[in-house]
């Protein structure tokens, strides 16, 4: 007998010790769950809840699929000429969710409504994608455009609720007047 256990010693102990791990893996009974993997289960197991049948969903729905700011030009104040001039943001106009309708030059320039509109210029480009932003004056909201053609005018505006939207406003300036 010692002769076996010399031999196959750590045979034995290792196969007794896997015997005993998976009487407790398999064995252990808890709450009517037998064996470790299922009591851990039970923790693991999660319920569906359907949010949809919340009396908010509704409202929530509402405001996630609320309209973005809207930035846009106004045709009647008028065409916009080359090498001269003119109060560009007085063409413009921002309007928020409610449909509240603010001037550009005073929601960027002046900056009078900061609390429920934000907007900035970000780029103004020709056709060709030549940014023109040196011919911008960001302090007085005019811009004096180099020649006649196809102008792009990147907005960025931000409304109360902090729905941000970029607009992409083409516009054509004529040649300039004599």
């Amino acid at each position: 007998m010692k002769e076996i256990f010399n031999e196959f010693g750590t045979t034995i102990i290792a196969i007794v010790t896997a015997v005993l791990i998976l009487g407790v893996v398999f064995g252990i009974s808890v709450s009517g769950k037998v064996g470790i993997l299922e009591i851990a289960g039970m923790s693991v197991e999660k319920e569906e809840t359907d949010f949809t049948s919340y009396n908010d969903f509704d409202a929530v729905v509402t405001w996630h699929n609320r309209t973005k700011p809207v930035a846009a030009y106004t045709a009647s104040y008028g065409r916009f000429f080359a090498l001269d001039n003119s109060n560009f943001l007085d063409k413009y106009y921002a309007k928020d969710m409610e449909g509240t309708v603010y001037p550009m030059d005073k929601v960027i320039v002046a900056k009078l409504f900061t609390n429920t509109m934000f907007g900035k210029v970000l780029d103004i480009r020709r056709a060709n994608g030549t940014s023109i932003m040196s011919s911008y004056s960001t302090t007085y909201g005019s811009i004096c455009f180099p020649s006649a053609g196809v102008y792009e005018v990147y907005f960025q505006i931000r409304d109360r609720e902090n729905l941000t939207s970029v607009w992409k406003i083409p516009i054509a300036v004529d040649e300039g007047r004599n």
